[in-house]
């Protein structure tokens, strides 16, 4: 979960960054602290999506550990 987050948080700020240069035309400053800013908030979002995904599926929820419920 936590690669997952990381790699969408990396490339996602990568990208935020290039684009406010590029496009908006901001100060490399600003795109300085965009990187993190953005990179972070996919990062944590990604991982918390991921982690509440996993654990809907968890112990009470009438779902198989393999997370598929058996055809009828």
């Amino acid at each position: 979960m936590a690669w997952a987050g990381v790699i969408l948080g990396m490339v996602t700020g990568l990208c935020t960054a290039v684009m406010s240069y590029a496009i908006a035309g901001l100060p490399w400053w600003a795109c300085l602290v965009i990187y993190p800013a953005a990179g972070a908030t996919v990062a944590v979002l990604a991982t918390a999506l991921l982690y509440w995904r996993s654990a809907a599926a968890g112990p009470g929820s009438g779902m198989p550990p393999g997370g598929q419920a058996a055809a009828a």
